[in-house]
């Protein structure tokens, strides 16, 4: 059965759900182009458009974000806060936040950089490049450690130099604009709705500033029935499961979770689901 909170959350208007992706709604993939949505979660996120509003709110640009999800309707933040779109870039054009645009080019050399220095040596790397920014992986490479070192050793002084921020999710080091965030996203995209409710759901480290947000914005009153969740893996940081009001077991258990959800709006009877835990009242 849901929790009360969940309940509260669902009850009160207006309602949103932001939801990370990677980890979250797909199980990691050793390639950003070969994850794929749990089975079911697109259709449970198009039956959620009429009940609440929807964003996907994650570390990948929108491109690569809405080719992943395909729903539209739904708000789509990409690249930790830094583009926007009010459903599939298709249809919708993708806002950049103006204040970003100064660090295209240092980030496009620094990016060039690793590819010059990193890669003939470690062909399994994989450099993303984003609107501004980008993501260095190294899931593939045999000697992970080593690949993580090198790329901080390489990067960490330029990228201080150009005022950008380096920071780290699983298996990968992330070049970004510095001031942006999932939680700023996420108060955001709030604010812009006029939210009385909110749920956000991630897995990594870049997901803990939404989880802390989000409480914030409910102990001011902004957002007064807020819920959050951490889905747990065997990588998943601790302080994102200490921190978060709910824990599931996986992308399954958070697809499980989604679908009570549905069903609950949709007025339906959920069925219990074991794949989630309430933390705290």
């Amino acid at each position: 059965m849901l929790t009360a909170g969940l309940r509260n959350v669902l009850l009160t208007r207006p309602c949103g759900l932001a939801f990370d992706i990677d980890g979250t709604l797909s199980p990691i993939a050793p390639t950003p182009e070969a994850a794929r949505l749990f089975p079911g979660v697109a259709s449970l996120l198009e039956r959620l458009r009429p009940h609440a509003s929807v964003a996907i709110l994650t570390g990948r640009a929108i491109g690569s974000a809405a080719a992943l999800v395909g729903v539209d309707g739904i708000t789509y933040i990409g690249n930790h806060g830094l583009e926007w779109t009010t459903g599939l870039p298709e249809h919708h054009p993708i806002r950049l936040l103006p204040e970003a645009e100064a660090y295209r080019l240092p980030a496009q050399r620094l990016l060039a950089l690793a590819e010059q220095k990193l890669v003939p040596a470690h062909p399994c790397l994989q450099i993303e490049q984003k609107s501004i920014g980008g993501t260095i992986h190294y899931r593939r490479c045999p000697d992970p450690a080593t690949a993580r070192r090198q790329i901080l050793e390489l990067l960490s002084r330029p990228a201080q130099e150009a005022g950008l921020l380096l920071s780290e999710g699983k298996m990968a080091v992330e070049l970004r604009v510095p001031g942006l965030n999932k939680g700023q996203a996420l108060q955001r995209f709030i604010e812009e709705h006029r939210l009385r409710s909110a749920l956000f759901a991630g897995d990594d480290t870049t997901d803990l500033d939404g989880v802390e947000t989000l409480i914030r914005l409910r102990q001011e009153g902004i957002c007064p029935a807020a819920v959050t969740i951490a889905v747990r893996h065997a990588d998943t940081p601790p302080r994102l499961l200490e921190r978060a009001d709910l824990v599931v077991e996986g992308v399954a258990g958070m697809a499980a979770l989604l679908e009570e959800i549905v069903a609950f709006l949709e007025g339906e009877t959920g069925a219990s689901s074991p794949g989630w835990q309430e933390k705290r009242a």
